[in-house]
């Protein structure tokens, strides 16, 4: 068998794969150095108060931000108040109002955007007008944090409202109090961008890898390709069955295999331009609602995880097609389509949309969370139970298809 896996392997690695794969890192690649380094918007604040452009503003942004880096308790919060209504910073965004909103960066960014969004709570965005700090709840630690776990629980309770789910009910709403009250404080800001640049441009890049996945598998079991399924493969009853099994097993490696070099690239891409820290940061500087106790680097570490979850089970859907058609073309455009529905469905607010394997790598396996009764469970401990359940199915009806297929 492990021969045949390998054999099998190999075969998916043909011409039309290793250019989708090729095309998809030099297009990543592309976008992010031309994007970043040619966008004259894309500037920040260095520490002496001077704009910085292209690519060396990631760095000049790296070393301003040291001076606010820390955990936010009182201390922390009266410093960054005196620190930020002297600073060139402000000035600069006083005077230059679309600053923020069209790229630009300031180290304040990090602190700012946390301590206001304890304020605006679910009408957060980014922009100028969300970085001033004249709040009285700034006077003591106590206060702020009472302020921000307010801002959680009200953007929950609104999403929940909107969501397209059974409401909260009473005891589910004090699971909820329990676990919001628990969120640990004071948090730890640092500077994040590379990651940020990461998460962002993977969030944007993810749907095209999974274009690369349909294009590469459809060919599994069609009868119509040269690397699919021959009268040779059908030949006997208990080969049959072996080779089915294999080309399973090589269509999951393969994918994961073209996901590590997915992620791999962009990990490059993004280190090289901004480079990596802030991994130990509080998540809720990041997902300000985030309810649980984990840093930047373990959410980026559950998206990633999750994407992969995720690609599997569209690896699966994909080949289960193939084998169900028999043909490349329906199951390429099958499958291409279904992607685009999956695509189509991110952009609405109902949480059914959880439920789809291109949602697996979101934000959402971060932060979101169902309620099974009394008991919260994490968005990414749904994803796992999904993606074992969705490829069981798969690996379940494949595995009766041997017999049932034909050639003519």
């Amino acid at each position: 068998m492990g021969t045949l896996v390998k054999f099998e392997y190999r075969k998916l690695w043909n011409q039309v794969s290793i250019v989708a794969v090729m095309a998809m890192c030099i297009l990543s690649t592309l976008h992010t150095f031309i994007y970043l380094d040619m966008n004259s918007q894309w500037r920040a604040i260095d520490k002496n108060g001077e704009v910085v452009s292209g690519l060396a503003s990631y760095r000049a942004l790296k070393e301003a931000a040291k001076e606010i880096e820390g955990i936010v308790d009182g201390e922390y919060l009266l410093d960054l108040k005196e620190s930020y209504e002297a600073s060139a910073d402000k000035q600069y965004l006083d005077g230059h109002r679309g600053f923020l909103g069209t790229g630009g960066m300031t180290k304040y960014m990090y602190p700012n955007y946390f301590i206001n969004y304890a304020y605006y709570s679910y009408y957060m965005s980014n922009g100028n007008n969300k970085m001033g700090l004249d709040y009285g709840f700034l006077d003591s630690e106590e206060a702020f944090y009472r302020k921000y776990r307010e801002a959680v629980k009200e953007q929950l309770m609104y999403e929940n409202q909107y969501a397209g789910l059974v409401k909260f009910t009473d005891p589910q709403i004090k699971v909820l109090d329990r676990k919001i009250a628990g969120i640990n404080t004071p948090v730890r800001i640092a500077y994040c961008q590379g990651i940020s640049n990461f998460m962002n441009w993977y969030d944007l890049e993810y749907p095209v890898f999974f274009l690369v996945v349909a294009f590469a598998l459809a060919c599994t079991y069609a009868k119509d390709s040269l690397g699919g399924i021959n009268e040779l493969t059908l030949s006997a009853a208990k080969g049959r069955k072996e080779d089915f099994r294999a080309r399973w097993i090589a269509g999951n490696l393969f994918t994961a295999s073209a996901y590590m070099i997915f992620t791999g690239v962009l990990l490059i891409e993004h280190g090289a331009v901004a480079t990596f820290g802030g991994f130990g940061a509080s998540a809720q500087t990041y997902w300000f609602n985030c309810i649980f106790h984990i840093n930047i680097g373990t959410g980026m570490l559950f998206k990633i995880v999750g994407g992969l979850l995720g690609v599997l089970v569209f690896a699966n859907f994909t080949m289960l097609l193939s084998c169900l058609s028999r043909n490349l073309k329906i199951t390429s455009l099958a499958s291409v389509l279904a992607v685009a529905a999956q695509a189509r469905l991110s952009n609405t607010y109902s949480q059914m949309k959880l439920l789809y394997p291109l949602q697996f790598a979101s934000d959402a396996v971060v932060k979101d969370f169902f309620f099974c009764g009394k008991i919260l469970v994490p968005y990414m401990a749904v994803v796992l139970i999904l993606a074992v359940a969705y490829i069981g199915v798969s690996a379940f009806w494949l595995g009766r298809r041997d017999k049932k297929y034909y050639l003519h």
